[in-house]
């Protein structure tokens, strides 16, 4: 064996869909509440890299065509809409009993809304 993939998890042919997963995850200063409460790590600490700058590094030394980032960064948003979704649901039938879970769906309505209002731009701001 030469490697284990997460099907669900990789991309194959197109580069700029793992950046696009990395924005989507990536929480900044200024955005939603749920978002911030959601976040997975330390990206609004002060010095961190906003997306824009994390898009415009990658182009920088990748030379990929970033232009269409807005797609890819909704495309993110919509992608751990439903992973959390499932998970909450999975909860929400008692099939898990993790209070964790239970507030999740406000996660899931929070990235709904962020990608409906993200379409609506080509950037990620």
């Amino acid at each position: 064996m030469t490697g284990v993939l997460d099907w669900e998890m990789a991309t194959v042919g197109d580069p700029v869909m793992d950046l696009g997963t990395t924005l989507g995850y990536w929480v900044q200063e200024g955005d939603p509440g749920a978002l911030q409460v959601g976040r997975f790590g330390p990206t609004t600490l002060p010095g961190s890299m906003t997306r824009a700058e994390i898009v415009d590094r990658y182009h920088g030394r990748t030379g990929y065509d970033v232009s269409g980032i807005g797609y890819y960064y909704v495309y993110a948003l919509w992608k751990l809409a439903i992973v959390l979704q499932q998970i909450y649901f999975r909860y929400a039938k008692g099939y898990t009993r993790d209070e964790r879970f239970g507030g999740m769906i406000h996660i899931v309505r929070m990235l709904a809304e962020v990608a409906g209002d993200a379409i609506e731009r080509p950037d990620v701001a």
